[in-house]
C-alpha cells in the first residue's frame, strides 16, 4: 500500500497538539506551546518575581544552587519571555527533550516543516519509513551472550536511566520487571507510578515510572513505548552487578521537557544513591546557547549539576541528526557525551563534533522490550510488531548505555568513585575521529567480529 507523506505529517502533527509541542519560527528547537521558565536568584519572594502574563503552576525548583525557577503558563511564550527580559530578569522556553532512537527503512520524510527543528526529526535519517508515526523497534530473539554478576570489590554501583519507564507486571510481592532478565537487576521504587495513578493527566504523561505502550487503544506501539525497557536491558547485560533505577520523564510519543526531566531527577535524587546517570534524550536550544544562558536549560543545567557534585557521573546521547550542532545536555561541561557506531565508524546518523566524548555501537543493537502482539499483518511470513520480550533498535539513545554501563562496571572492579571509573573507560579505547573514544564491551564485540 502506498504511503501518503501527508497522512504522516497529519499524523505527527495531531501529536505534536496533543502533547503540546509547540515548533520555533526559525525551526531551529522546540518547545511547550504555553509555558515559560522564569529563573530568579535563590530566596526570592513571590511578590518580587517579575510580572508575567500567566499563571504560576506547580512549586519552584530550586537544585541547592544559586537560583530559584518557576513555571509559568501563558497564552504566547515568545512574547512573555522578551516582556521577562526587558524587565532584567531570566526566562527561557520550556523546551522539549525527546529520546534518540533512529527510525530506519523507507521513504524518506525530511522537510516538512511539522519534522524540522525537533532534536528527532530534524536530519540525516530520521523518523524514516513509519508511515503512522509508529515504533519502529523490530521484533527480535534474546541475545546468546549474557554477562552474570561476579560481586563488586565495594558497594554495587547505582545507575538511573531518565526514560520512558520500565515494562513491569503485578506478583505476590507488588510490581516486578516484566523481563526476567530484569529481575533481581531493576528496582521498582515504592512510589511508583503508572497511567492508572495518574489518571486525571494524559496516559502518555512525561512523569509515568511505568513504560506505557500507548494513548489510542489500537494496539499500535507508540513511537518510543519500550525505549527505557530496552535500555535497562542494555544497563543489565553490561553491568551486570550494576542497580538499575528508573524514573520515567519522557512519554511514549518520546517527549519530555526541561521541567519534568529536571523535577525527575531530583525525586530520584532524593531516593537514591546515584551513581551513574543515563539520558538518552536531548533538544536543541534558541540560538545554540549553552544551557545556563537565559535562553538555555536553566533549570536541567542545575539539576545535572546536582547530580555531579553528589559524586555522580551523566552520560547523554549525542542526538540522530548526522549533525555538529551541539546537542544538550550531551555537549554541556561535565557530561559524558556519546556518539554511534556502525562497524567501528560514525553510524550515519550520529552526531559528531569535538564536543562528542565517547562513542558505542548504535545499529540493530538487541535488548529487552516488551511481550506486544500488534495487529499489523505479516509480510513474508515476518510479522512485524510481534514481540517476545526482546526487539532491536538503532540510535545514539542505545550507545548510551553501553558507556553508562561500562563506567559501571569498572566502578564495580576496581571499588573507586564514579568519575575515578569513567576515567579509566574513556582510556580505554581507540579515538574515532569526532567521535571521541569508541567504548565495545567484550560481548559487542564477537557480534560484529
Amino acid at each position: 500500500m502506498p504511503i501518503d507523506p501527508e497522512v504522516v505529517a497529519a499524523s505527527i502533527e495531531e501529536r505534536f497538539e496533543q502533547r503540546n509541542i509547540a515548533v520555533s519560527a526559525g525551526g531551529g528547537f522546540v518547545y511547550r506551546r504555553d509555558e515559560i521558565i522564569v529563573t530568579v536568584p535563590a530566596g526570592t519572594s513571590i511578590d518580587s518575581l517579575p510580572l508575567v502574563n500567566g499563571e504560576r503552576i506547580e512549586d519552584p525548583q530550586n537544585h541547592g544552587g544559586e537560583s530559584d525557577h518557576y513555571l509559568f503558563q501563558v497564552d504566547d511564550p515568545v512574547a512573555e519571555i522578551q516582556s521577562v527580559r526587558d524587565q532584567a530578569s531570566r526566562a527561557s522556553f520550556n523546551h522539549v527533550l525527546f529520546g534518540e532512537p533512529v527510525y530506519l527503512g523507507n521513504p524518506v520524510y525530511l522537510g516538512n516543516p511539522v519534522y524540522l527543528g525537533n532534536p528527532v526529526y530534524l536530519g540525516n535519517p530520521v523518523y524514516l519509513g513509519n508511515p503512522f508515526a509508529r515504533n519502529c523497534a523490530r521484533p527480535a530473539t534474546e541475545p546468546k551472550m549474557w554477562s552474570e554478576p561476579t560481586g563488586c570489590a565495594g558497594e554495587a554501583p547505582n545507575v538511573l536511566i531518565l526514560d520512558t519507564g520500565l515494562a513491569t507486571q503485578p506478583s505476590e510481592a507488588g510490581r516486578i520487571p516484566a523481563n526476567e532478565r530484569l529481575r533481581d537487576h531493576a528496582v521498582v521504587h515504592s512510589d511508583w507510578t503508572d497511567a492508572n495513578a495518574l489518571a486525571a493527566v494524559p496516559i502518555d504523561v512525561s512523569r509515568t515510572d511505568e513504560d506505557e505502550k500507548g494513548v489510542d487503544g489500537d494496539g499500535h506501539l507508540d513511537r518510543q513505548a519500550g525505549h527505557g525497557t530496552f535500555i535497562a536491558g542494555i544497563i543489565r547485560r553490561h553491568a551486570p552487578d550494576a542497580k538499575i533505577l528508573t524514573q520515567g520523564v519522557i512519554s511514549s510519543f518520546g517527549d519530555g521537557d526541561d521541567w519534568d526531566i529536571s523535577a525527575g531527577l531530583a525525586e530520584a535524587l532524593d531516593r537514591d544513591r546515584v551513581d551513574v546517570v543515563n539520558m538518552s534524550l536531548g533538544c536543541y536550544t534558541d540560538d545554540d546557547l549553552p544551557p545556563l544562558t537565559p535562553e538555555g536549560l536553566p533549570v536541567l543545567s542545575d539539576a545535572i549539576a546536582r547530580a555531579r557534585n553528589q559524586g555522580a557521573v551523566v552520560v547523554a546521547a549525542a542526538g540522530n541528526n548526522g549533525s555538529c550542532r551541539k546537542f544538550w545536555p550531551a555537549a554541556l561541561d561535565g557530561v559524558i557525551s556519546v556518539g554511534a557506531t556502525f562497524c567501528g565508524t560514525r553510524a550515519w546518523f550520529s552526531n559528531f563534533g569535538p564536543w562528542v566524548t565517547a562513542c558505542a555501537p548504535g545499529v540493530d543493537v538487541i535488548s529487552t522490550f516488551f511481550e506486544h502482539s500488534g495487529p499489523a499483518s505479516s509480510v513474508a511470513g515476518i510479522d512485524p510488531d510481534e514481540y517476545a520480550g526482546w526487539a532491536m533498535w538503532s540510535g545514539t539513545s542505545f550507545a548510551a548505555p553501553q558507556v553508562a554501563a561500562a563506567i559501571a562496571r569498572i566502578m564495580c572492579e576496581i571499588g573507586g568513585t564514579a568519575d575515578q571509573a569513567a576515567s579509566v573507560v574513556l582510556r580505554s579505547g581507540v579515538e574515532v575521529e569526532d567521535l571521541g573514544i569508541h567504548i565495545v564491551a567484550e560481548e559487542e564485540e564477537v557480534l560484529q567480529a
